[in-house]
């Protein structure tokens, strides 16, 4: 029984996060974005991670056939980038080389209006701390925009429990403080 538990995955959602939002945005890109650029961000099931096959699940698009806004052309190039050298929220400002290519990739749709990825990336076990960290992006490239028009860092989500955890940790310090204090007067 403890070896069937040792081997169960977990799944840990994504988002796509940058300087100016969510979303895969000119915005977030570090250089000057030529033209009037599209939008995108994550669709159907969104990103998300397991940690025993190793598999990151990518559902994004963009144009206006998704509900974002058209890019300047058709995509010339998606890729995960990274390492950044610096963890989230300040890999935001950072640049890094392809890491994992997405537009050889079944799954893969290049149309400025209705465009985006759908499938699955295997990320090495090397890799899997940085992802984690927030030190890869997903970076769409156009014509126009060659360097990018439209980038999304990767982002871990906080688990649930995470947050009511932390959120009890510091309503418990914040009552012991109260008590000190009242302690402290009399």
């Amino acid at each position: 029984m403890l070896v069937a538990f040792a081997t169960q995955a977990a799944v840990f959602d994504f988002d796509l996060q940058g300087r100016a939002g969510f979303g895969l945005l000119s915005g977030n890109e570090l250089h000057t974005v030529n033209g009037t650029p599209g939008s995108g961000g994550e669709t159907g099931l969104g990103i998300f991670y397991n940690d025993v096959s190793n598999l990151l699940t990518i559902n994004i698009g963009w144009g206006s056939g998704n509900g974002f806004t058209d890019l300047t052309g058709n995509a010339t190039a998606g890729h995960i980038h990274g390492l950044t050298s610096g963890s989230a929220p300040t890999s935001f400002t950072q640049t890094a080389t392809v890491r994992y290519g997405l537009d050889s990739l079944a799954g893969w749709n290049n149309s400025a209006s209705n465009g985006g990825f759908i499938g699955t990336v295997t990320i090495s076990e090397a890799d899997e701390a940085a992802l984690f960290a927030g030190r890869m992006y997903i970076n769409v490239h156009t014509s126009s925009n060659g360097p990018g028009e439209i980038r999304g860092q990767l982002t871990a989500v906080p688990e649930p429990g995470e947050t009511v955890a932390a959120v009890s940790v510091a309503l418990g310090l914040f009552a012991v403080g109260r008590r000190f204090r009242s302690s402290v007067k009399a």
